[in-house]
């Protein structure tokens, strides 16, 4: 039985809120699909008034609902914290919850790894005590608030991710988290429909800072374009900015990394000088450069790196970031394994160049290949979003950063897409698809047992469309390396 994580009294003093009985509750969701027996459930507007969904949630053992007003025709036996807006007694359950925890809070954005970084983190930091982290990408303004107000009351260390897509979303969850440290991972061209320049993505990223008190360290990508920049922003707010990566001669500089057996392993040396060696239990140079990071954080909170270093072995990326799916196939002609790896979470130019040097350096040697000489690897890359008026330039721009040489084929999808595609040169080019209907409808010809197939697009495409098909093509034997 879960432990009560909430009680009435103090999510009344938390709100101001009137409650309609005395209740406790062991969580909280905002989701009647993931709602666990014992939740507060809250009812937020979105697409959908979650008034709407209160009957479901108390069928499903919701044990409270946050309201706005209480829905007609529900029984008197319910427990509702009454409050004039939902969004805004989540933000204070959220502000309550952060000043009660003692332990750490370390917040990461960026343009490219801060998921990655922040799963990371969290499996680190686990070598120290029990860590509390964002699900999934809760990094706006509803998933860091519930992150907040979900801190169990025995965690040590809270990990969050702080996204944005506008000007000025940034340090309102910043202040909201009052992190000790934060991170600053790769900042590149994102978003690009709203904040118009990088120059301008930059100073939003280093709105991080606006929570953390002056002195107080930020760790930054030296992997970023106009990191001098950076660095000078994130100081002009009094903050100790230090640097890790492999360029721009980084504070914590990724000095060698090795690819073997689709293993990562790298030295790392620290500002001190003496040097730390690491594994990952992926194939990525990217990878090993988010794991500095990771360590450059575990340094600057004064932690025995060493715990945490080993943790690292035990990270593997997640679903649409990296994660690689062995699929094994049978049929009366053939049978073996088709390897895919998941990247379409999201898209932008550097994290489709790293996605492309995973596919590179995957180690398909070991694996079994009936009727053909050798696997083939296999790109698949939908359109970059949110690019404004520089899409056709950064998708045309493509044939200049990715190295193909170790790809046998590239199919594309979307209208953005075929600006790069037409260049691909002739041995490289696959097939052109407009849409991600078109090429799940099409996925069985364009792969053949044996191959590894690496799919990459901002999420809006929809490419997890056609992982699903390739899944249905066998049984699922490993989701990792």
């Amino acid at each position: 039985m879960r432990s009560f994580l909430w009680k009435s009294s103090e999510a009344i003093r938390a709100t101001g809120g009137k409650s309609t009985k005395d209740w406790v509750a062991s969580g909280i969701s905002t989701d009647t699909r993931s709602l666990k027996k014992g939740d507060m459930f809250i009812a937020l507007s979105d697409k959908r008034d979650g008034h709407e969904f209160v009957n479901e949630a108390f069928s499903l053992g919701a044990s409270v609902a946050l309201v706005s007003k209480i829905p007609a025709g529900i029984w008197d036996e319910h427990a509702f914290l009454v409050v004039p807006d939902v969004l805004t007694a989540l933000n204070d359950l959220a502000v309550f919850a952060r000043k009660r925890f003692s332990g750490t809070v370390i917040a990461i954005t960026g343009s490219v790894g801060k998921t990655g970084s922040k799963d990371m983190l969290g499996e680190a930091l686990s070598a120290y005590g029990k860590v509390h982290k964002a699900e999934r990408s809760f990094n706006n303004h509803i998933g860091v608030p519930l992150t907040l107000a979900l801190i169990p009351n025995d965690a040590k260390f809270v990990v969050l991710e702080i996204g944005m897509s506008n000007m000025g979303e940034i340090a309102p969850l910043s202040i909201m988290s009052a992190p000790h440290i934060a991170l600053i991972t790769s900042v590149c061209e994102a978003h690009l429909s709203n904040l118009f320049s990088l120059e301008n993505i930059i100073l939003e990223k280093a709105a991080i800072c606006d929570g953390l008190k002056q002195g107080s360290t930020c760790v930054v990508s030296s992997e970023t374009k106009l990191i001098e920049s950076l660095l000078e922003t994130v100081e002009r707010k009094r903050m100790h900015a230090v640097s890790y990566g492999r360029m721009n001669n980084p504070d914590f500089r990724v000095n060698e990394v090795h690819v073997s057996k689709n293993i990562t392993c790298a030295q790392m040396i620290s500002p001190s000088g003496s040097e730390s060696y690491f594994k990952i239990n992926s194939p990525g140079i990217h990878h090993a450069v988010n794991a500095a990071g990771v360590i450059a954080i575990l340094e600057s909170l004064g932690l025995d790196i060493v715990r945490g270093i080993m943790k690292l072995a035990s990270w593997i990326p997640g679903i649409g970031r990296g994660l690689v799916l062995k699929i094994e196939i049978e049929g009366q002609m053939r049978s073996g394994f088709l390897t895919v790896i998941d990247e379409t979470y999201n898209a932008n130019p550097e994290s489709v160049r790293a996605a492309i040097d995973l596919l590179s350096l995957f180690d398909s040697s070991g694996f079994k290949v009936q009727h053909y000489s050798r696997p083939r690897k296999i790109a698949i890359l939908g359109d970059m979003l949110e690019l404004g008026s520089k899409e056709i330039e950064i998708h045309t721009g493509l044939i200049n950063i990715l190295s193909l040489t170790s790809i046998d084929k590239v199919h594309c999808v979307g209208d953005r897409m075929r600006f790069f595609y037409d260049l691909l040169p002739l041995s490289k080019k696959g097939e052109w698809f407009k849409c991600t209907d078109d090429i799940s409808a099409n996925v069985n010809k364009l792969v053949n047992i044996g191959d590894v197939v690496m799919l990459k697009a901002s999420n809006g495409v929809g490419l997890g469309k056609v992982i699903e098909e390739l899944k249905s093509k066998g049984q699922l034997v490993e989701s990792k390396v």
